[in-house]
């Protein structure tokens, strides 16, 4: 029998012809739907001498065996410019005989579509370790990737459409009148940070969340829902997981059974912090104008008692100097006489004691009218209608002699320890002089208020910063100081601890905003129940 190893197709029988070209349309079906491909490379003395690339490398890159035989360099070109560094450690590596790692790169397709494959190299080497080749397997991973991808734009765009949400719902089923379950939305981690795991861990983090001084209603609202009253839809405060404080709106829906009896609710929680900052704002404009109208009508006010005070203020002067003049001239006939007579008293007084009481009389009725005079000078000019700029050329010095002068008063009935440091020729500043008068004066008072005793002491102190080229002004007192949770909010509108004493907590918040319209800083330091102390820093002029 005699075999025929070069049979042609054309030879064969119609039923064997078709029976091959089936066969060779499942291998070329075959071929395209493989994914992988391997290479191999022969190694001497460590260098890369050949590189095989199997038949299904067509399918992965485009390009035939014949064209990877024909251009040596042409596996090196098709890399991704950015990803060429990474292969060619890899084959290092290989070389070297080291650990070679599976690496993830982009390839460049014949056709110019950009895939992803992942390069795996097994290593042949010799008893002695010496490197003579190593196998590649080049998988294409472009589906994996593409699906990594769009997964990872499909969680930025849930994140974005989470953290946009301001709205969540929680269900509370209710056994018995008693709460059993709670179950916080996903959306809850828009809302106060926390995850609805984490709610499901910890039964009273809600609780404890509520802000302390809202508990009271959160709580009387639930009850009313356990106890079958439709409660009302409140506003609260909650802390947020990052500790800042956000307003919500709360409002529940009763589901009963047959009977009428709650067998759970839904509460709907909404974010309404943007709302209230508003509302507060809108709030704050209300009262400085009401605060500016007052001001304005104080300054009226004043000027009209300043007037009625100065007329008799200037007849004490006048008279005083005057009195001051015949006292004089009296004393030496006065002094004459009480040689004379021994037992010489005026107002019931022996005369050495009186001529001194009368000295003293006359020194004290000449400073007070001048100090009534400086005071109701300085009335004036703080109550005088505000131009609103900052062109005024400032002595810092000057604005707290000034504000010195009007709580003057207040300072005497608060403490037995008051003292100013001045620095000597501080450098002059920018500014608008009541606006800044007007901060002196609040930070005096809000020490003096700070004091518990008249041993308790205020120091006011003013230097040049030359590093910053800035005039600091420092108010520090021993008072009771200010708690590290009060001082988060010590500068935010209408947050004050006086309240039942006719606070409004805008003074800090106008003051902050003074100075920060002066290009300086307000900042406060505080070591409660020993000492506070406020500094302002205002640029010096160029």
């Amino acid at each position: 029998m005699q075999y025929h190893t070069d049979t042609h197709p054309s030879d064969l029988n119609p039923t064997m012809q078709q029976l091959l070209q089936n066969d060779e349309q499942r291998y070329l079906r075959l071929l395209h739907s493989v994914t992988d491909y391997i290479y191999t490379v022969t190694v001497e003395k460590g260098e890369a001498v050949n590189t095989y690339h199997g038949p299904a490398c067509e399918a992965l890159t485009g390009y035939t065996q014949k064209d990877f035989e024909e251009d040596e360099e042409l596996w090196y070109r098709m890399v991704e410019k950015e990803d060429r560094s990474k292969v060619l450690h890899q084959a290092e590596m290989a070389l070297k005989g080291g650990n070679v790692p599976t690496i993830e790169h982009r390839i460049r397709h014949k056709n110019g579509m950009v895939r992803w494959v992942k390069n795996r190299i097994v290593l042949k080497q010799l008893e002695s370790g010496e490197v003579v080749g190593y196998d590649g397997l080049i998988t294409d991973i472009t589906e994996r990737k593409y699906a990594e991808h769009a997964l990872r734009e499909g969680e930025k765009r849930y994140r974005r459409l989470v953290n946009s949400i301001t709205d969540y719902i929680y269900n509370v089923i209710v056994e018995n009148g008693r709460a059993v379950e709670t179950e916080h939305g996903p959306a809850c981690i828009s809302v106060t940070g926390y995850t609805s795991e984490e709610y499901r861990k910890d039964p009273q983090l809600w609780v404890r969340m509520v802000h302390a001084d809202d508990r009271k209603q959160v709580v009387k609202m639930v009850n009313m829902a356990l106890q079958g009253i439709d409660p009302p839809v409140i506003e609260h405060r909650i802390i947020h997981k990052n500790g800042s404080i956000r307003w919500v709106q709360n409002a529940v829906v009763l589901r009963r059974n047959e009977r009428g009896r709650v067998i759970s609710y839904d509460g709907l929680i909404s974010d309404i912090t943007k709302r209230k900052q508003a509302e507060q704002l809108a709030d704050l404009k209300h009262k400085q104008l009401i605060q500016a109208e007052k001001m304005a009508t104080l300054g009226i006010l004043v000027s009209g008692v300043a007037h009625e005070i100065n007329n008799p203020n200037n007849f004490i002067m006048l008279n005083a100097k005057l009195f001051k003049k015949v006292w004089a001239d009296i004393r030496p006939v006065l002094d004459e006489h009480s040689k004379m007579d021994d037992d010489f008293y005026i107002a019931g007084m022996p005369y050495p004691q009186a001529i001194e009481k009368v000295e003293q009389l006359i020194s004290g009725m000449s400073e007070g009218a001048e100090r009534i005079k400086n005071i109701v000078q300085g009335l004036k000019d703080f109550a005088r209608q505000d131009r609103g700029d900052q062109s005024d050329m400032i002595l810092m010095g000057d604005v707290i002699q000034d504000a010195i002068l009007i709580v003057q008063n207040q300072i005497k009935r608060s403490t037995n320890h008051f003292d100013v440091q001045f620095a000597a020729d501080l450098p002059q500043i920018r500014g608008n002089y009541q606006q800044l008068e007007q901060v002196v004066i609040n930070l005096l008072t809000n020490s003096c208020q700070a004091l518990g005793s008249k041993e308790d002491s205020i120091t006011v102190r003013s230097r040049y910063h030359k590093p910053n080229r800035e005039v600091v002004v420092e108010v520090a007192d021993t008072g009771k100081g200010i708690s590290k949770e009060e001082m988060k909010h010590i500068f935010d509108p209408f947050f004050t601890t006086k309240r039942e004493h006719g606070g409004t907590g805008l003074g800090l918040s106008i003051s902050y905003n003074i100075i920060k319209d002066h290009g300086g800083k307000l900042s406060f330091e505080s070591v409660p129940g020993v000492h506070t102390t406020a500094k302002i820093r205002i640029p010096t002029v160029s």
